[in-house]
């Protein structure tokens, strides 16, 4: 009981901290915003035993970035130096949100995370660093970043099994989307972060009531759950037709009239996360499983393909401005 008082009131500290990075006017208090951010969620991931390790590295890279945009803060109280300036703040917050080239620890953590914390790593922890980056950075300086992380993290996806780093390599190709949807309006921010968030939940969810903690167990599985693992894939990567894509042609619609070189790093991005998510479920679908201790489930839920629907048909009335 009271080690489920003392999580919620975390996870409440969690949510103060991104309200009051939002709210923020002054550089210093975004700062703050963070580090309450970081402290309220160190003790949620050092809850199991095995975290501890983990948590500490967390700790460490976020520590390390914290006192990167700190140091930049001093630099531009003491002297002008734009360049310098938004080239440290634009490391630190890389670091931050797991991005490439400082993308390693982020991968590795998730695998010894649970899937809850999975979730919260992938969704709520890029709030702050989102909002700051877009705020301080121009859409210029950001672009190689962005590509690379567009390009390159999809192709590390390719060489994984653990579903864990596929979802935190599917994170990394997913942020340039959510800096890029904050970059052109709060709305279509909002909206973006919603459709990934639940994308993210339906597979999360998924994974966790299945036990699937690498690829290959999903040849265990029955027809119905393959199908909806693979819809919920592609949705991620933005296929069409279902939510994800709505979302990021959307996205695009607006990205050409700012960076048309961006815009198409980004749908080569999609066709390549596509492109690896078809070959690897429908390879995993075609196999002949001989096995049938696993194709009933009675926990499993199969309204996510439905549900992907029915958004799609209610974010067609809510295009932001």
């Amino acid at each position: 009981m009271l080690m489920n008082s003392s999580k919620m009131i975390f996870m409440k500290m969690m949510v103060i901290s991104t309200i009051m990075m939002m709210s923020s006017m002054n550089l210093m208090f975004s700062w703050i915003s963070m580090e309450l951010n970081l402290i309220s969620f160190i003790p949620i991931l050092t809850k199991s035993k095995k975290m501890k390790d983990q948590s500490m590295k967390y700790f460490i890279i976020q520590s390390l970035s914290s006192s990167m945009l700190l140091i930049a803060m001093m630099i531009n109280s003491k002297i002008e130096s734009p360049i310098n300036l938004s080239i440290m703040i634009t490391a630190s917050m890389l670091m931050k949100m797991g991005l490439m080239p400082f993308h390693l620890w982020l991968p590795s953590i998730m695998q010894s995370m649970s899937w809850k914390k999975c979730m919260i790593m992938n969704t709520w922890q890029k709030i702050s660093p989102t909002i700051l980056i877009c705020q301080l950075i121009s859409i210029k300086e950001m672009i190689l970043p962005m590509m690379i992380s567009l390009i390159f993290s999809p192709i590390s996806m390719f060489k994984t099994l653990s579903t864990k780093k596929i979802m935190a390599f599917s994170s990394i190709s997913n942020t340039p989307w959510m800096m890029m949807s904050m970059m052109i309006s709060k709305n279509m921010f909002f909206m973006f972060f919603m459709i990934y968030s639940m994308i993210n939940m339906m597979l999360m969810n998924n994974f966790k009531k299945l036990n699937i903690n690498f690829i290959n167990q999903m040849m265990e599985k029955n027809k119905t759950m393959k199908i909806n693992l693979m819809v919920n894939f592609l949705s991620m990567s933005g296929f069409p037709p279902t939510i994800g894509f709505l979302m990021k042609w959307m996205i695009l619609q607006k990205m050409m009239e700012l960076s048309k070189f961006m815009s198409m790093m980004m749908i080569l991005s999609s066709l390549i996360s596509s492109f690896i998510y078809m070959k690897m479920t429908i390879s995993i679908f075609l196999m002949m499983n001989f096995k049938k201790k696993n194709t009933k489930s009675k926990n499993f839920s199969s309204n996510d393909i439905p549900m992907n629907m029915m958004m799609i048909l209610t974010f067609m009335f809510l295009k932001p401005n």
